[in-house]
């Protein structure tokens, strides 16, 4: 009975036909059947016991391991969800995410409390512990399918970075050639990125260019901003459009030419016009209560597939602080 298929011969609701297609189980059993995920309807799990049935749809009855392995994957997506982090793509290769402000993308020397010892939650971690239970619960699946399983390591690998105050659209990939290709070849396949900010004060001219040398410095970790070239400093360029001005503040999108540790919280600070809620470099007000830039759109051509991936992310409801004031 596990793992057949029905062809369905009148029209009707589901409980009502498993009771029918079921004889030898017992009411109970069939319900259970049902709540636990174990039924397909033309190929997509439902738990509605009033589902709608109609003459020829198909019914497949899965297996109670593969049903919980599918529960376990979905329960893992649900904690990444809970959260605050929105999957926005996902294939073999890749997973693209909407990263919430105020969490790391990775850990760092500075993101544990000295004290207590307690690391900050990551997104790393938590994609990383997403994708192991996916990997885990696809390979059972596929042993109780009788499928030769994948059992290559499963992690996420870091393919760019937000900073932690920065919200928006981040790519991972799910195997180290898909980082490397995805790294190796940015330039040629992410074909669009652009981030959303407010920055303090009224930007005079409503578009233009910022280019300059970046360098961190090791104590202050602040990046530091040269107009000509100094030994070890790397080329940044910044494009920006004005999107809005309102009585205090200047909404302005961006899109990188290149793409260096705060550079664009750099150069707008360049210009005279630091990010709001940018004390590292120079912010005097923090409306939103939180760093005022977002990742918006990211728009790459997937190098194994050759399909156009576009993601995008919604301005943050905290951003409307900007026009309110």
């Amino acid at each position: 009975m596990n793992g057949q298929k029905y062809t369905v011969t009148h029209d009707g609701f589901l409980l009502e036909y498993l009771f029918e297609i079921l004889p030898a189980q017992s009411r109970t059993s069939v319900k259970n059947m049902l709540s636990k995920g174990q039924v397909n309807v033309n190929g997509s799990m439902t738990t509605a016991f009033d589902q709608p049935l109609l003459r020829g749809d198909t019914i497949q009855i899965l297996r109670k391991g593969i049903s919980i392995a599918r529960a376990t994957r979905s329960d893992a997506r649900e904690q990444v969800l809970k959260a605050g982090v929105g999957i926005l793509f996902e294939d073999n290769d890749y997973i693209v995410v909407d990263k919430p402000s105020g969490m790391l993308t990775v850990s760092t020397a500075r993101g544990s409390n000295a004290k207590s010892g307690h690391k900050e939650k990551t997104l790393y971690a938590l994609l990383n512990a997403y994708i192991k239970v996916n990997a885990r619960m696809q390979r059972k699946e596929d042993l109780l399918s009788g499928v030769n399983p994948d059992r290559s390591t499963a992690k996420v690998w870091i393919v760019h970075r937000l900073d932690k105050g920065t919200s928006g659209v981040l790519v991972f990939a799910k195997n180290e050639r898909a980082k490397d290709l995805l790294q190796s070849k940015w330039k040629e396949l992410v074909v669009e990125r652009k981030y959303t900010a407010w920055l303090e004060g009224l930007v005079e001219k409503d578009r233009g260019a910022i280019q300059s040398w970046l360098l961190e410095n090791p104590k202050s970790l602040k990046m530091n901003s040269f107009q000509e070239e100094v030994k070890d400093s790397q080329l940044a360029i910044t494009h920006y459009a004005v999107l809005q001005r309102s009585r205090h503040y200047t909404q302005v999108e961006f899109s990188l030419e290149t793409g260096r540790k705060n550079q664009i919280r750099v150069h707008a600070a360049d210009i005279g016009h630091p990010v709001a809620g940018d004390e590292k470099y120079g912010a005097e007000t923090d409306p939103a209560h939180r760093l005022a830039l977002h990742a918006s759109t990211l728009v790459f051509r997937n190098p194994f597939s050759g399909k156009m991936v576009r993601c995008t992310s919604p301005i943050p409801e905290s951003f409307e602080r900007f026009l309110q004031r």
